[in-house]
């Protein structure tokens, strides 16, 4: 029992702590979208033109938004585990899928749609902002992984019915 306990106790732990950057990400969520607002119009950042650096902060507060769906769903793997005692069981498997999946949309949405917005605005702009393809491996990786914890459930429900 000592170990389970020490799955428990870590899981509480993570749990903060992924609840603290989960509010934290609605903070820096916020000061991008003003930045985006008020940083083209005083010309803070000289290398770039008022729409290159409207569309890095508003691209940037994509990136964090989609952070919070991230965080929120890491949140609940770590809560589901704690109030359940185990981390076999339905809810953290499909929680890991959802963390694949906005791993994958962290990695692919915002390079789209910034690249696609810098280039409609400023055609000339020399901005770039690249697919990560970590992002996809590490995305499929925990979509795995995720699949591979429901398997483990489905065990872990057979051995609890022998017992």
């Amino acid at each position: 029992m000592e170990l389970k306990e020490k799955i428990v106790k870590t899981a509480k732990v993570c749990h903060i702590i992924s609840k603290v950057l989960y509010l934290l990400s609605f903070a820096v969520t916020l000061t991008f979208i003003i930045l985006a607002i008020v940083l083209p119009n005083t010309n803070a950042i000289s290398s770039m033109t008022h729409a290159e650096t409207a569309v890095m902060f508003s691209t940037l507060a994509l990136y964090a938004f989609i952070l919070i769906g991230l965080l929120w769903n890491v949140e609940g793997i770590f809560k589901t585990i704690a109030s359940e005692q185990s981390p076999f069981n339905e809810g953290v498997s499909h929680y890991l899928k959802k963390v694949a999946i906005f791993v994958w949309i962290l990695a692919i949405v915002p390079a789209i749609i910034g690249t696609a917005l810098i280039k409609s605005i400023c055609p000339a702009s020399e901005l770039n902002f690249p697919v990560e393809v970590g992002g996809i491996v590490a995305g499929a990786v925990l979509f795995l992984i995720g699949w591979f914890s429901k398997y483990g459930t489905e065990l872990q429900k057979k051995d609890d019915e022998t017992l």
